[in-house]
């Protein structure tokens, strides 16, 4: 993925910081916990650091109860027994006890790459009554919306059956039906699903081995129609940021059919000099704005210093941006000092992103 090189650099995707005050992991914590989720594995990559650290224990999802209702997973460090490296389907294999002592009968699996605020608990009661052995949550939308990542549509009859997954050359319709990647079965059924990928060594990823499985048994769809985005590329991250200006996609992303929490940090609240500007922005806690700031997000923990304008743009947390600076459309990776008078511009179909930093800064 595009976003992988560069925004995520050093995290994974899931903790990319989203509209001032989230990060992307809130909206599947929070969709899980709001259904009443009584056990919720997080199957990370390496670079688990940064999602441990904004989860920890899970009190602000309410799932640090005494019966340890929240597990991490990272990767094993030796893969080279399962013959080619099985990415991460491996670590899915190897932690398949989780689902089996959970003694839940069914299992939901969805990642932070869509942002959607879903009801689980009609997604489960809509899968008891097709009687469906797998079912898959799609949304009828533009073919822009979802054309960035290939066989995202789905091959559905007139009652909802999915036949299996489409390339989306092969389809003609202006709107289709594309698949978010939230699948509902057996608990069973996910152990079979991914002890048999692993065996039959064709495929390398838990996304890749459902959607063999959508097209092995009795699948239905189940259609979501409120605020849904792929996170698959930069644009689409700076797109989504740039929706949550709209409250209508605000409202309907992180107050639709339930509230989005995320890690409480007690910040100070976001401090305005004489010389700000704020104009049709979403400001982060902690913020010391002394410029220009117009259609843009700005997260925690930002200082922006006189003279500056930023203009369609998106700041990441803990970042300086110095004296008489001017951004239009670029993204600003975390922890980044931005020199004083310095003039980057990107475009809306191609913003530019100013790398997260390594080294530490403080403030002049």
């Amino acid at each position: 993925m595009e976003t992988s090189r560069l925004l995520t650099v050093s995290k994974p995707l899931a903790a990319l910081p989203f509209c001032g005050s989230y990060r992307l992991i809130d909206f599947p914590l929070s969709n899980l916990t709001a259904a009443g989720s009584e056990s919720i594995g997080i199957f990370m990559n390496e670079q688990y650091r940064s999602i441990y650290n904004h989860v920890r224990s899970g009190s602000d999802w309410d799932l640090d109860g005494i019966s340890g209702d929240l597990f991490f997973f990272a990767p094993g460090i030796d893969q080279s027994r399962y013959g080619q490296n099985h990415e991460d389907l491996v670590n899915y294999y190897d932690n398949l006890e989780f689902v089996e002592k959970s003694d839940s009968d069914y299992v939901v699996v969805l990642g932070a790459q869509v942002l959607c605020n879903i009801d689980l608990r009609a997604l489960l009661q809509n899968h008891l009554e097709q009687k469906a052995a797998i079912t898959v949550v799609y949304k009828t939308a533009r073919r822009s919306e979802g054309e960035s990542l290939p066989t995202v549509e789905l091959d559905m009859s007139k009652n909802g059956r999915i036949k299996g997954m489409v390339s989306e050359e092969t389809l003609d319709k202006k709107r289709v039906p594309i698949n978010m990647e939230i699948y509902c079965m057996k608990a069973s059924l996910f152990i079979k699903v991914v002890r048999c990928s692993v065996a039959r060594n064709e495929v390398y990823y838990l996304r890749e081995a459902l959607h063999q499985a959508v097209a092995e048994f009795s699948t239905y769809g189940f259609e979501y129609t409120g605020y849904m985005k792929k996170i698959q590329s930069i644009k689409a991250y700076y797109d989504a940021n740039m929706d949550m200006l709209k409250d209508a996609n605000r409202i309907a992303l992180l107050g639709g059919s339930h509230q989005i929490g995320t890690k409480m940090k007690n910040e100070v609240p976001a401090y305005y000099g004489p010389k700000a500007a704020p104009y049709h922005a979403l400001i982060g806690e902690g913020c010391r704005v002394n410029g220009c700031i117009r259609h843009s997000i700005v997260n925690r923990n930002v200082s922006v210093y006189e003279g500056t304008n930023l203009e369609d743009s998106i700041i990441l947390e803990d970042c300086i941006i110095g004296e008489n600076v001017y951004l239009k459309h670029v993204i600003v990776g975390q922890g980044t000092y931005v020199k004083p008078n310095t003039r980057i511009t990107g475009r809306a179909d191609q913003p530019f992103v100013l790398e997260k930093k390594q080294t530490p800064h403080r403030i002049p």
